[in-house]
Protein backbone atom coordinates (compact mmCIF):
# COMPACT_ATOMS: atom_id res chain seq x y z
CA UNK A 1 0.00 0.00 0.00
CA UNK A 2 2.81 2.37 0.91
CA UNK A 3 4.52 1.49 -2.38
CA UNK A 4 1.41 2.39 -4.38
CA UNK A 5 1.05 5.62 -2.40
CA UNK A 6 4.68 6.50 -3.10
CA UNK A 7 4.24 5.82 -6.81
CA UNK A 8 1.16 8.05 -6.92
CA UNK A 9 3.00 10.84 -5.11
CA UNK A 10 5.94 10.57 -7.49
CA UNK A 11 3.59 10.67 -10.50
CA UNK A 12 1.78 13.71 -9.13
CA UNK A 13 5.13 15.38 -8.47
CA UNK A 14 6.30 14.72 -12.03
CA UNK A 15 3.07 16.13 -13.44
CA UNK A 16 3.55 19.25 -11.31
CA UNK A 17 7.09 19.68 -12.66
CA UNK A 18 5.84 19.32 -16.25
CA UNK A 19 3.05 21.83 -15.62
CA UNK A 20 5.47 24.35 -14.10
CA UNK A 21 7.88 23.91 -17.00
CA UNK A 22 5.14 25.01 -19.38
CA UNK A 23 4.61 28.40 -17.79
CA UNK A 24 5.87 31.17 -20.10
CA UNK A 25 8.44 32.71 -17.75
CA UNK A 26 9.93 29.37 -16.75
CA UNK A 27 10.40 28.35 -20.37
CA UNK A 28 11.79 31.77 -21.30
CA UNK A 29 14.22 31.77 -18.38
CA UNK A 30 15.30 28.21 -19.18
CA UNK A 31 15.92 29.20 -22.79
CA UNK A 32 17.87 32.35 -21.89
CA UNK A 33 19.99 30.39 -19.41
CA UNK A 34 20.63 27.78 -22.08
CA UNK A 35 21.87 30.46 -24.49
CA UNK A 36 24.34 31.83 -21.94
CA UNK A 37 22.30 33.76 -19.39
CA UNK A 38 20.76 37.21 -19.12
CA UNK A 39 23.98 38.91 -17.99
CA UNK A 40 25.97 37.77 -21.02
CA UNK A 41 23.15 38.62 -23.41
CA UNK A 42 22.71 42.07 -21.86
CA UNK A 43 26.45 42.71 -22.27
CA UNK A 44 26.29 42.11 -26.02
CA UNK A 45 26.91 45.36 -27.90
CA UNK A 46 27.54 44.03 -31.40
CA UNK A 47 27.89 40.87 -33.49
CA UNK A 48 29.52 39.97 -36.77
CA UNK A 49 28.60 36.61 -38.29
CA UNK A 50 30.25 35.20 -41.39
CA UNK A 51 29.06 32.21 -43.37
CA UNK A 52 27.19 31.21 -46.49
CA UNK A 53 23.69 30.86 -47.86
CA UNK A 54 22.94 27.55 -49.57
CA UNK A 55 20.17 27.39 -52.17
CA UNK A 56 20.11 23.97 -53.83
CA UNK A 57 23.61 23.63 -55.35
CA UNK A 58 24.48 27.34 -55.06
CA UNK A 59 26.50 28.77 -52.15
CA UNK A 60 26.73 32.52 -51.55
CA UNK A 61 29.02 34.16 -48.95
CA UNK A 62 27.11 36.21 -46.37
CA UNK A 63 28.09 38.55 -43.55
CA UNK A 64 25.61 39.70 -40.90
CA UNK A 65 26.34 42.79 -38.78
CA UNK A 66 24.26 43.74 -35.74
CA UNK A 67 24.69 46.48 -33.17
CA UNK A 68 22.66 47.86 -30.28
CA UNK A 69 20.35 50.65 -31.32
CA UNK A 70 18.77 48.48 -34.00
CA UNK A 71 21.63 48.68 -36.49
CA UNK A 72 21.63 45.79 -38.93
CA UNK A 73 23.20 44.75 -42.21
CA UNK A 74 22.94 41.48 -44.14
CA UNK A 75 25.31 41.47 -47.11
CA UNK A 76 26.00 38.77 -49.69
CA UNK A 77 28.70 38.56 -52.36
CA UNK A 78 27.55 37.51 -55.85
CA UNK A 79 30.17 37.35 -58.62
CA UNK A 80 32.42 39.60 -56.58
CA UNK A 81 29.73 42.26 -56.08
CA UNK A 82 28.19 43.08 -52.69
CA UNK A 83 24.41 42.83 -52.52
CA UNK A 84 22.85 44.22 -49.35
CA UNK A 85 19.76 42.18 -48.51
CA UNK A 86 18.75 44.48 -45.66
CA UNK A 87 20.46 47.34 -43.85
CA UNK A 88 19.28 49.72 -41.13
CA UNK A 89 21.30 52.44 -39.41
CA UNK A 90 18.75 53.22 -36.71
CA UNK A 91 16.76 55.59 -38.94
CA UNK A 92 16.99 54.58 -42.59
CA UNK A 93 16.36 51.11 -44.03
CA UNK A 94 17.83 50.22 -47.41
CA UNK A 95 18.92 47.36 -49.67
CA UNK A 96 20.53 46.68 -53.04
CA UNK A 97 18.07 46.63 -55.95
CA UNK A 98 18.44 43.22 -57.62
CA UNK A 99 17.82 44.69 -61.10
CA UNK A 100 19.81 47.95 -61.04
CA UNK A 101 22.38 46.63 -58.54
CA UNK A 102 22.20 50.02 -56.84
CA UNK A 103 21.30 50.79 -53.19
CA UNK A 104 17.79 52.10 -52.62
CA UNK A 105 15.71 53.19 -49.65
CA UNK A 106 13.11 50.61 -48.65
CA UNK A 107 9.38 51.29 -48.75
CA UNK A 108 7.64 53.09 -45.91
CA UNK A 109 6.05 49.85 -44.73
CA UNK A 110 9.27 47.83 -44.80
CA UNK A 111 11.09 50.62 -42.96
CA UNK A 112 8.35 50.84 -40.34
CA UNK A 113 8.44 47.08 -39.78
CA UNK A 114 12.21 46.98 -39.38
CA UNK A 115 12.06 49.92 -36.95
CA UNK A 116 9.49 48.09 -34.83
CA UNK A 117 11.79 45.13 -34.23
CA UNK A 118 15.44 45.94 -34.90
CA UNK A 119 16.35 47.54 -31.57
CA UNK A 120 14.08 45.52 -29.28
CA UNK A 121 15.06 42.17 -30.80
CA UNK A 122 18.82 42.57 -30.33
CA UNK A 123 20.33 40.42 -29.03
CA UNK A 124 17.26 38.29 -28.31
CA UNK A 125 13.52 39.07 -28.52
CA UNK A 126 12.82 37.14 -25.29
CA UNK A 127 15.33 39.13 -23.21
CA UNK A 128 13.32 41.49 -20.94
CA UNK A 129 10.35 40.88 -23.23
CA UNK A 130 7.81 42.41 -20.84
CA UNK A 131 9.59 45.78 -20.77
CA UNK A 132 9.39 45.79 -24.59
CA UNK A 133 5.61 45.41 -24.45
CA UNK A 134 5.80 41.86 -25.81
CA UNK A 135 3.42 39.09 -24.70
CA UNK A 136 4.32 35.40 -24.34
CA UNK A 137 1.68 32.66 -24.22
CA UNK A 138 1.95 28.88 -23.96
CA UNK A 139 0.61 26.93 -26.94
CA UNK A 140 0.85 23.38 -25.60
CA UNK A 141 3.29 20.78 -26.89
CA UNK A 142 4.24 19.37 -30.28
CA UNK A 143 7.00 17.15 -31.58
CA UNK A 144 9.72 18.49 -33.84
CA UNK A 145 11.01 15.32 -35.42
CA UNK A 146 11.24 12.97 -32.45
CA UNK A 147 11.76 15.73 -29.88
CA UNK A 148 8.94 16.75 -27.53
CA UNK A 149 8.75 20.55 -27.64
CA UNK A 150 7.02 23.26 -25.62
CA UNK A 151 5.40 25.90 -27.83
CA UNK A 152 5.42 29.58 -26.95
CA UNK A 153 3.68 32.29 -28.93
CA UNK A 154 5.54 35.61 -28.85
CA UNK A 155 3.43 38.62 -29.85
CA UNK A 156 5.35 41.82 -30.56
CA UNK A 157 4.41 45.29 -31.76
CA UNK A 158 2.09 45.24 -34.75
CA UNK A 159 3.50 45.47 -38.27
CA UNK A 160 2.10 47.11 -41.38
CA UNK A 161 0.75 45.03 -44.25
CA UNK A 162 -1.06 46.85 -47.05
CA UNK A 163 -1.18 50.03 -44.93
CA UNK A 164 -2.91 48.24 -42.04
CA UNK A 165 -1.25 47.41 -38.72
CA UNK A 166 -1.65 43.68 -38.11
CA UNK A 167 -0.64 41.27 -35.36
CA UNK A 168 3.03 40.39 -35.34
CA UNK A 169 3.51 37.02 -33.70
CA UNK A 170 5.64 33.91 -34.04
CA UNK A 171 5.44 30.48 -32.43
CA UNK A 172 8.68 29.08 -31.00
CA UNK A 173 9.37 25.41 -30.30
CA UNK A 174 11.65 24.65 -27.34
CA UNK A 175 13.08 21.24 -26.45
CA UNK A 176 11.10 20.23 -23.34
CA UNK A 177 14.26 18.74 -21.78
CA UNK A 178 16.82 21.54 -22.05
CA UNK A 179 14.85 24.49 -23.54
CA UNK A 180 16.96 24.64 -26.71
CA UNK A 181 15.18 26.54 -29.49
CA UNK A 182 14.60 24.04 -32.31
CA UNK A 183 12.09 25.75 -34.60
CA UNK A 184 10.00 28.87 -35.17
CA UNK A 185 6.96 29.52 -37.33
CA UNK A 186 5.45 32.81 -38.44
CA UNK A 187 5.01 35.17 -41.38
CA UNK A 188 7.75 36.89 -43.36
CA UNK A 189 7.72 40.55 -42.29
CA UNK A 190 9.41 42.37 -45.17
CA UNK A 191 10.08 42.31 -48.89
CA UNK A 192 8.12 41.00 -51.87
CA UNK A 193 7.09 37.80 -50.04
CA UNK A 194 5.87 39.66 -46.95
CA UNK A 195 2.99 37.84 -45.25
CA UNK A 196 4.00 34.39 -46.54
CA UNK A 197 4.30 31.57 -43.93
CA UNK A 198 7.86 30.76 -42.92
CA UNK A 199 9.41 28.02 -40.82
CA UNK A 200 12.98 28.10 -39.48
CA UNK A 201 14.83 25.06 -38.11
CA UNK A 202 17.78 25.77 -35.79
CA UNK A 203 20.66 23.28 -35.74
CA UNK A 204 24.38 22.77 -35.01
CA UNK A 205 24.53 24.66 -31.71
CA UNK A 206 27.99 25.88 -30.73
CA UNK A 207 29.36 27.98 -27.89
CA UNK A 208 31.15 31.28 -28.51
CA UNK A 209 32.47 33.15 -25.46
CA UNK A 210 30.09 31.20 -23.21
CA UNK A 211 27.00 31.85 -25.35
CA UNK A 212 25.21 29.26 -27.47
CA UNK A 213 24.35 30.05 -31.10
CA UNK A 214 22.73 27.97 -33.86
CA UNK A 215 25.28 27.70 -36.66
CA UNK A 216 22.69 26.41 -39.12
CA UNK A 217 19.25 27.86 -39.89
CA UNK A 218 17.14 26.01 -42.44
CA UNK A 219 14.17 27.86 -43.96
CA UNK A 220 10.91 26.54 -45.39
CA UNK A 221 8.62 28.96 -47.23
CA UNK A 222 4.96 27.96 -47.58
CA UNK A 223 5.99 24.39 -46.89
CA UNK A 224 8.71 24.33 -49.56
CA UNK A 225 12.42 24.01 -48.88
CA UNK A 226 14.12 27.40 -49.01
CA UNK A 227 17.59 28.62 -48.20
CA UNK A 228 19.91 27.38 -45.47
CA UNK A 229 22.18 29.82 -43.65
CA UNK A 230 25.38 28.23 -42.39
CA UNK A 231 27.43 30.29 -39.93
CA UNK A 232 31.18 29.68 -39.95
CA UNK A 233 32.46 32.40 -37.62
CA UNK A 234 30.96 34.70 -34.96
CA UNK A 235 32.74 37.73 -33.48
CA UNK A 236 31.43 38.98 -30.13
CA UNK A 237 31.38 42.76 -29.54
CA UNK A 238 33.55 43.73 -32.53
CA UNK A 239 34.07 47.44 -33.17
CA UNK A 240 31.92 48.21 -36.22
CA UNK A 241 32.35 51.33 -38.35
CA UNK A 242 29.02 53.17 -38.60
CA UNK A 243 29.58 53.36 -42.38
CA UNK A 244 28.72 49.66 -42.49
CA UNK A 245 25.07 50.50 -41.79
CA UNK A 246 24.59 53.92 -43.42
CA UNK A 247 22.94 54.33 -46.83
CA UNK A 248 25.71 55.13 -49.36
CA UNK A 249 24.69 58.53 -50.72
CA UNK A 250 25.75 59.32 -54.27
CA UNK A 251 25.70 55.78 -55.59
Amino acid sequence: MNTIKSMVLVAVGLMAVVARAQTPDEVVNGYLNQTGGKDKLSALKSLRMEGKIKMQSVEIPVTIFQEKGGKLKIATIVNGVEFVQTAYDGKTAWATNAVTKLPEILSEEDTYNIQQEADADFPNPFLDYKSKGYVVETQGREKVGNVDCIKLKLTKKGLKRNKKVEENSMVYYFDAQDFSLLMSRGLINNGPVRGIPQEIMYNNFQKVDGMTFPFEMRYRISGQEGQTIIIEKIAINPVLDNKVFVFPEGK
